[in-house]
C-alpha cells in the first residue's frame, strides 16, 4: 500500500491547527522486558544453553578402599532462534513534499513504536505461556508443580525436608499444585518452596526472590499485603511477616491474565534471556519507477528461559 495525496487531503492544506498524532501524543510506557530479562546481544544464527548437574552428598571411604567416582548429570537443552521482525510504510512522493504538518516525516516515529511493543509482547509472552508452551531444558513448561530434577528420585532422597513441599518424588515445584490468588498465604507458600530449593541432585541451593511480578490489575491487593508493618485483613495488630523479604513490586502492562502473578529473583539468578542479533534499524528508500518515499525498520532477536530455576508463579483461581 502506498499513501496517497487524496487518501490524506487534510495534510495539504494550510490552517489546521493541530493534529493528534496517536504516535507522538500518546507516550509509551517506559520499556519493561530489561527490568526483568537477562539482555545478551548474539554473533551467531542462534543460541544453544545447557543445563547440569553435579554430584551428590559424598559418601564415606573406608581405610585402603577404592574412592567412589560419579559422574556430572547432563540435562537438556533451549534453542533460541532469532526471529526476523519488519515492517514498512510508503508515501507518494507528492504527498510526502505537499504535506504541510511533517506527518508523514514522522514515520520512523510510528514504527519504532510498533517495534518496542513487538519486543515487550514477545518478552511477557514468556510468562502468559509458561503454564503451557513455553518450555526450559527440563522439556515441561517454565511454571509447573512438578519440575523433573535431572538426579531423579535419588535428589528428592537426599533433600532435607521436602516431603512437605514437593508434589512428586524427583521433582521439585515453581506452582502450587493448584493455582492460588495472590494473598498473604500464597506468599508465604511460594517463599516456603524458594527456602527448600535444591539442586539437581538434592543439595539445598540459595535463590531469593526479590520482585513479585504482576498485572496492573493487582497493584492494590499488592500494596495491601506488603504495604503495611501489620497483618493485612486482622485487627489482632499482628506483625506482617512478608515485610522484611524484601519483595519488590514490578508491574507489567504486558501480562494477558488479570489473576497470574510471579515471583522471581534478581536477574542475575535466573535465566530469563533475551537475545539481540541485529537492534532496530530504519532504512530508507525511494522507488525509481513511481517516486514514492518507503521507510523500513527491521529487528532480529530471541527470547526464552533456560531453566525454572529463580522463577515461581501462580495462574490464578
Amino acid at each position: 500500500m502506498t499513501m496517497v495525496r487524496g487518501e490524506y487531503a487534510q495534510l495539504l492544506a494550510p490552517g489546521m491547527h493541530h493534529i493528534f498524532l496517536q504516535h507522538q501524543d500518546l507516550l509509551m510506557r517506559d520499556e519493561e522486558y530489561s527490568h526483568i530479562f537477562n539482555v545478551e546481544t548474539s554473533e551467531m544464527a542462534y543460541e544453544l544453553e545447557m543445563e547440569m548437574a553435579g554430584v551428590g552428598p559424598m559418601p564415606t571411604k573406608e581405610e585402603a578402599t577404592a574412592v567412589t567416582y560419579e559422574d556430572a548429570i547432563q540435562g537438556g537443552t533451549v534453542l533460541y532462534t532469532h526471529v526476523p521482525y519488519a515492517l514498512g510504510m510508503r508515501a507518494s512522493w507528492e504527498l510526502y513534499k505537499d504535506d504541510q504538518y511533517s506527518v508523514i516525516e514522522s514515520i520512523p516515529k510510528v514504527l519504532r513504536r510498533s517495534a518496542q511493543f513487538t519486543k515487550e509482547q514477545a518478552a511477557f509472552n514468556i510468562f502468559n505461556n509458561g503454564f503451557s508452551t513455553v518450555k526450559t531444558a527440563d522439556g515441561v513448561s517454565l511454571f509447573n508443580p512438578q519440575h523433573p530434577l535431572l538426579g531423579g528420585p535419588a535428589a528428592t532422597n537426599t533433600g532435607i525436608g521436602l516431603s512437605g513441599t514437593i508434589y512428586a518424588a524427583g521433582t521439585f515445584p515453581n506452582e502450587p499444585s493448584t493455582d492460588v490468588d495472590l494473598s498473604v498465604t500464597a506468599l508465604q507458600l511460594a517463599i516456603n518452596q524458594f527456602q527448600r530449593l535444591v539442586d539437581g541432585t538434592g543439595i539445598p541451593v540459595v535463590l531469593k526472590p526479590q520482585i513479585l511480578l504482576i498485572p496492573p490489575e493487582l497493584i492494590w491487593l499488592a500494596k495491601e499485603i506488603l504495604g503495611s508493618p501489620n497483618k493485612p485483613y486482622t485487627a489482632d495488630n499482628e506483625i506482617n511477616s512478608l515485610v522484611d523479604q524484601g519483595l519488590r513490586v514490578f508491574i507489567s502492562h504486558y501480562l494477558s491474565s488479570h489473576t497470574a502473578w510471579y515471583l522471581l529473583c534478581d536477574k542475575a539468578s535466573h535465566r530469563l534471556m533475551f537475545f539481540e542479533r541485529e537492534a532496530l534499524d530504519d532504512d530508507y528508500a525511494d522507488d525509481f519507477d513511481t517516486r514514492s518515499v518507503k521507510v523500513m525498520s527491521y529487528m532480529r532477536f530471541s527470547v526464552g528461559a533456560t531453566t525454572w530455576y529463580g522463577t515461581w508463579g501462580s495462574n490464578g483461581p
